[in-house]
């Protein structure tokens, strides 16, 4: 005898395993979409920290002995080189080839140059007047401009033995503060004295700051000590932040670098 439609029990079951398949297939979207979203977000913290230590890092690293000019928790500013050089006699000098657009873009603070210490000395007063045609001053000591490298004037006399290395610098600050692109967020901002603050990345949990590395053993301490000459480099705690919470989370995902940078901060007599 062959059936015909289903039984009610039978049409119940079915509906039932319909519901419980529709279910979960609705509970594995809900999962798939929470896990990308997280990964998103925390993909967006990762980049946030990475981008600021790939700005960050390449000036720190070029901060010589009494570079290190202010340091506090949420800031530091620093001595940056932008273009190295050798004296020549009075106020001439031989300068090493740079980049060009570094070079151009650079505000001048002063002029460094180390004593018969070896330590760096710094001159805030000292510029570069132009370039020269002349070469009598440097000839004389033998010493000859490099491909790519350019002669120039100083506006002072003999602040060194001809053949002394010296750099022209720039002061820098990196701070973490309130966010003028993200109302209510963090960012890193640089600020080169003589141009306007300049936020770079945004935004930052409130847990990014400056660390300290103190001594010979370079101790990582959250606070600066007394003496900017105790330390020989920086701990910089880049904790990224997504700009929103992944889906079912609560808080914005975050993503922590700890970068070191290590310099001499022998400040010279």
């Amino acid at each position: 005898m062959t059936r015909r439609g289903f039984t009610l029990i039978e049409l119940l079951v079915t509906l039932v395993v319909f519901a419980i398949l529709a279910t979960a297939l609705a509970r594995l979207m809900i999962t798939n979409s929470r896990f990308v979203s997280q990964q998103e977000a925390l993909l967006e913290a990762r980049q946030t920290a990475r981008a600021a230590m790939n700005v960050m890092l390449p000036e720190l690293r070029m901060v010589t002995d009494g570079g290190l000019v202010a340091a506090a928790p949420d800031s530091v500013t620093v001595r940056v080189p932008y273009v190295f050089g050798v004296f020549c006699q009075t106020t001439f000098a031989v300068l090493a080839p740079t980049d060009s657009v570094v070079y151009a873009t650079a505000v001048p603070a002063g002029i460094a140059y180390q004593n018969s210490g070896g330590l760096f000395v710094f001159d805030p007063t000292v510029t570069i007047t132009g370039t020269t045609a002349s070469t009598a001053a440097c000839d004389a000591d033998s010493i000859r401009a490099i491909p790519g490298g350019q002669r120039v004037e100083i506006s002072a006399t003999s602040l060194a033995p001809p053949g002394r290395l010296f750099y022209m610098y720039q002061t820098v600050t990196y701070k973490f503060a309130s966010s003028a692109a993200l109302t209510g967020r963090r960012a890193l901002w640089r600020h080169a004295v003589g141009t306007a603050p300049e936020e770079l990345l945004a935004p930052f949990d409130t847990a990014a700051r400056f660390w300290f590395l103190v001594g010979s053993r370079l101790t990582p301490q959250a606070a600066p000590p007394g003496t900017l000459a105790q330390i020989r480099g920086l701990e910089p705690h880049l904790v990224g932040a997504s700009v929103s919470p992944a889906q079912g989370e609560p808080q914005p995902a975050r993503f922590a670098l700890h970068p070191r940078v290590r310099f001499g901060n022998v400040i010279a007599p």
